[in-house]
């Protein structure tokens, strides 16, 4: 160490103002995202409402269609309230692996409504060619596997916080 560093231990004001200012804007921002998306999620399920309340009047569509509608509305606004999960945890200091639990959920439903949509389209398409078949198989396979994937990673992200723990 030179004699014109500074001892380790003491920052410079500049520095820590900056540190504070910087901190103060993401918290902002943060909060920005987190309205956002609670309005988001506010609208979708309104838009899920009401599209369940629409079963009740004629307009053509079949029950099944319309709950499978509302169904993939309302996994929409479960994964937009994970996502509002993890932006609270942000808000904490210690996140580290916290953060990771949330984006398994979150990846977990979407793989879900995936799938959802998949079935919807098959079942509402009078016929369609082998290859269309074949990669609806190929994408719900793909997509099983990344559920599988999910969980087993939130398993062994649970089984490392109980070791961490004890």
């Amino acid at each position: 160490m030179g004699q014109s560093d500074p001892p380790k231990s003491r920052r410079y004001w500049f520095d820590i103002r900056l540190q504070s200012f910087i901190w103060a804007v993401q918290q902002i921002m943060y909060g920005a995202v987190a309205l956002s998306i609670l309005l988001a999620t506010g609208f979708v399920i309104f838009d899920a409402l009401s599209a369940f309340l629409n079963i009740f009047q004629v307009n053509g569509a079949s029950i099944s269609h319309t709950v499978l509608t509302v169904v993939d509305r309302l996994l929409l606004a479960l994964m937009l309230l994970e996502i509002l999960h993890t932006v609270e945890i942000t808000f904490d200091e210690g996140f580290h692996l916290a953060c990771v639990e949330p984006f398994l959920f979150v990846g977990i439903i979407a793989s879900i409504r995936r799938i959802l949509i998949i079935s919807i389209e098959m079942s509402h398409q009078g016929s369609f060619e082998q290859a269309i078949f074949k990669a609806f198989m190929i994408e719900t396979g793909v997509l099983g596997l990344l559920i599988l994937s999910f969980i087993i990673g939130l398993v062994l992200l649970r089984r490392s916080r109980i070791k961490a723990i004890s």
